[in-house]
């Protein structure tokens, strides 16, 4: 069945029984986190052969800069992404659920991550998680100094695949000091103690 009339019987049925239907937004930002520009960016439902367009255009990504990918609100959220750079490489993500992060990074290996989103107020511990590992973060927690338990999972809408990066609202806290864990796929674990939030944009993993 094609994939936009497989949509239409989803929204029918939803209908039917009395449930609006709602299209997730599955639209993202892309940052190049490279040392080259970015002269090709192709988004493709996942498994689609045909990458389709270059949405680039004439107008090359810079390292360091981003770009906003606007998609149809067609319930369609896991998309392959390929990203190639004027130095000849190119980077594929597959499978992506961009309706659960709001970034996508590449260059990430020929480069290390710029902090960006200047400007959040003096008091503000929220930061951007970025996944810079080859497996996704499936639990990201933060708690105050001397915790005696770490509580909700930040990432409850869904894991931070490889390569990707999400900004992690973070309110209720008491202060900026504040300890962090963030569990892998594979159930292994990293810690970080007494982190002052309000001073960093974004917390590059591992």
């Amino acid at each position: 069945m094609a994939r936009s009339t497989f949509a239409a019987v989803v929204a029918l049925l939803a209908l039917a029984c009395g449930v609006p239907a709602r299209a997730e937004d599955a639209s993202f930002t892309l940052f190049n986190r490279g040392a080259s520009p970015i002269r090709e960016l192709f988004v493709t439902p996942a498994g689609d052969a045909n990458w389709g367009q270059n949405r680039v255009g004439g107008r090359p990504i810079a390292p360091g800069g981003s770009f906003m990918v606007k998609r149809r609100a067609d319930g369609n959220c896991i998309l392959d992404i390929r990203a190639v750079f004027a130095n000849g490489q190119a980077e594929e993500r597959k499978g992506l659920n961009t309706c659960n992060i709001d970034a996508v990074a590449v260059g990430l290996a020929a480069g290390a991550a710029a902090a960006h989103g200047a400007g959040k107020s003096a008091n503000d511990p929220s930061v951007r998680l970025v996944n810079r590992g080859t497996q996704a973060i499936v639990e990201f927690f933060v708690a105050p100094p001397g915790h005696a338990t770490w509580g909700a999972n930040r990432l409850a809408a869904g894991p931070l695949p490889a390569a990707t990066e999400k900004l992690v609202r973070i309110a209720g806290t008491d202060g900026c000091l504040l300890d962090l864990r963030v569990v892998f796929a594979d159930h292994t674990a990293k810690e970080k103690h007494g982190t002052d939030l309000c001073k960093l944009t974004d917390i590059p993993v591992p």
